[in-house]
């Protein structure tokens, strides 16, 4: 069923279309589901491929450094930013 609407109709008309069209529709249950994580979900060493789902230009890429503290002074992750960069 398919209603157009014009913008002339009451809420009294409104309201009863939501109440026909809706009426049966049973509330589900109020569970909050639960998602259990088993391990990465990324694999090192793999190549995965991945199709795009909209039309964008975007990659981005992110992975896990070690602490680069100790080597502040020669910025080692500046050298990597250049790199990715150009």
């Amino acid at each position: 069923m398919i209603i157009l609407l014009d913008g002339a109709e009451s809420l009294d008309i409104l309201q009863h279309w939501v109440v026909e069209l809706f009426s049966e529709i049973r509330q589900g249950s109020q569970g909050k589901p639960e998602f259990k994580v088993e391990g990465p979900v990324w694999k090192a060493g793999k190549l995965y491929r991945l199709e795009a789902v909209k039309d964008v230009h975007i990659l981005e890429l992110r992975w896990a450094l070690p602490c680069l503290l100790q080597a502040y002074l020669q910025k080692p992750e500046d050298y990597l930013a250049h790199l990715l960069g150009h």
